[in-house]
Formats: structure tokens, sequence, C-alpha cells
């Protein structure tokens, strides 16, 4: 199991669930726990500006709830505002890639199918939408049983999956 030195920490910036943070080159956006949901990375190549999104549902329905509205929950909303920022901080609309990790099905049921619980419907939710998009998928680490903590690096595209007991991966 991978740790991370204090100084990689300090440098890292948190991304939340139901959240979502921007950076450029070098710097680091990490996320944690990513259980049922999905975090997405997305990316300029060429310009090396950059985001980490990650969704806790998939998609908005508005409805009569006290809770205000953020965009970064839902799959669709989400998507549609990490890429109106990063287009804004200097990325190419037509250039951008993504990488995708998460959607573990976390709890077992013999009353939900894993193809219905929420982890795949999130995940069958931002496929979709990166499809609308137009936004091609150039790696996933996704599925399974086990939460993932994730960390991107917009500069190199590169995405660290650290999770309990297992390997690290790289994607």
């Amino acid at each position: 199991m991978a740790s991370f030195t204090i100084q990689e920490l300090e440098n890292m910036i948190t991304v939340n669930m139901g959240d979502f943070k921007t950076a450029r080159g070098d710097r680091k956006l990490i996320t944690r726990d990513l259980g049922s949901c999905v975090g997405i990375a997305m990316r300029d190549p060429q310009t090396g500006v950059g985001g980490l999104l990650h969704i806790m549902l998939p998609q908005y329905l508005p409805c009569q709830s006290s809770e205000p509205f953020v965009a970064a929950k839902y799959a669709d909303t989400g998507l549609d505002e990490l890429v109106r920022v990063l287009v804004q901080q200097g990325a190419n609309r037509e250039r951008l890639v993504a990488k995708l990790a998460g959607a573990a099905h976390m709890i077992k049921s013999p009353n939900v199918p894993e193809s219905m619980d929420i982890s795949s419907r999130n995940l069958s939710a931002v496929r979709k939408k990166l499809e609308e998009l137009r936004i091609p998928v150039l790696a996933a680490e996704v599925g399974e049983y086990h939460p993932r903590t994730v960390v991107f690096e917009p500069g190199s595209g590169t995405v660290r999956i650290v999770t309990s007991g297992r390997a690290e991966k790289m994607i």
C-alpha cells in the first residue's frame, strides 16, 4: 500500500465529494474514498489545464429539497460545469480527454443486481455524458468492490490510484 509524505499532501489540492477543482501543470489534485462515486480526471494535453470531478449521483432531478443545487454532485451537470471552467481557464474544448476511477459496488444486495446499483448507474451516466460531449475516455479503473483514492496530475495526465491492501496503479 502506498502512502503519501506530508510534503506531498501539503502540495495537493483536495477535491471533496460532489465537488471539482482545477489545476495546471505539475500541481496535483486528490480525491479520497471513491466508493460508488466516480472520479473524472479531465485535461487538455497541450495546455496542461485539467480538473478532477467527484460525482455522487447520475443526474440532477429537480425536486422539493431544502438542499441547495450543487452541479458537481451529478454526472450530467458536473461534467458540463467542469468543461465550462476548463475552457475558461485556457483549455481547448476539442482537445479534452478523460480518465475514470471509482464506481465500486460497495453494498451487495440480492434484491439489486450490480447492473442497477448506484455505482453502475453513476458510471453509465458519466460515460453517456462524455460521449455526448465527444470527450474520449483514455483509461478507466472502475468497478470491483473497494474504494479508491485518486491523485491526478493535469500536466502529465497521470492518474495514480491508491487502494488499501492493493498495489498502486497508474492509468
